[in-house]
């Protein structure tokens, strides 16, 4: 029998590690966390794409944007949000069709296209004055003022209330957390059977990596592949009824 952990129990523990190894593919087929240490370009991008599609999607547009600025004698694996703004000078259109695709952020006609959501997050970055991946680092450790602004723009981008893909922007930066977010915590409520908070799933993540011999960094991208895999051909979330209802006290089962 597992530990108990702070405001969970060990038998949720141990249902969650259960489900983990049913639901989850084997850990040789996990994906690898992609991270770019130097680039908040590439940062910005990857977060912004990688919603509701393949991961080999967004590998390919960060591999035409690396040759783009190739092309001009820069490396984009050190771009900062500057540079990036700078590559839409070339026009839109003209970047979705050398760098990016025409996919849009969901799928009415009216929504933005993900390379216009790419281009507004690097203004975004601009005027919070987050230009780099070492000032997001930093910003993150301190909570400056900066590093709020820029969070709080991010969330008013289309679609990008929910916070999945500012939490992606942390994670590919190189922050050393795993990031909460609610598909986290509706896939851990689901697991155990009850409404888990975003903190007690961190926690359970923590306590779980351990025991199924990985990290907390390497099985929390597993569950947001798995999650994102069930969103693309239009799944419901696995929380079901599990959910965490708005005012519903954490780890209490949800009536169905």
């Amino acid at each position: 029998m597992t530990t108990t952990t702070p405001n969970t129990t060990a038998g949720e523990l141990d249902r969650f590690i259960t489900a983990a190894q049913s639901v989850l593919p084997p850990q040789a087929k996990w994906a690898m966390v992609t991270t770019y240490p130097g680039s908040l370009a590439e940062c910005i991008i990857d977060s912004l794409w990688s919603e509701r599609v393949k991961y080999t999607t967004v590998a390919r547009i960060i591999d035409r944007y690396r040759t783009f600025r190739r092309w001009v004698g820069a490396d984009a694996d050190q771009d900062g949000a500057p540079e990036l703004a700078r590559s839409f000078d070339i026009g839109m259109d003209a970047w979705m069709d050398q760098i990016g695709n025409h996919q849009r952020v969901y799928s009415r006609d009216e929504a933005p296209y993900k390379a216009q959501l790419v281009h507004d997050g690097a203004q975004a970055a601009l005027a919070a004055r987050v230009e780099t991946t070492a000032q997001l680092r930093e910003g993150h450790a301190s909570k400056s003022q900066p590093f709020m602004d820029l969070h709080r723009m991010w969330l008013e981008l289309p679609s990008q209330r929910s916070g999945l893909t500012w939490e992606r922007l942390l994670l590919v930066s190189g922050i050393q957390t795993v990031p909460a977010d609610l598909w986290l915590a509706e896939f851990v409520s689901d697991a155990v059977g009850a409404a888990v908070s975003n903190q007690d799933a961190l926690t359970l993540v923590d306590h779980a990596a351990p025991a199924l011999g990985t990290t907390p960094l390497r099985l929390r991208n597993a569950i947001w592949q798995y999650q994102t895999k069930l969103d693309r051909h239009g799944g419901t979330s696995p929380a079901g009824a599990h959910r965490l209802a708005p005012g519903a006290p954490a780890n209490e089962q949800l009536s169905a």
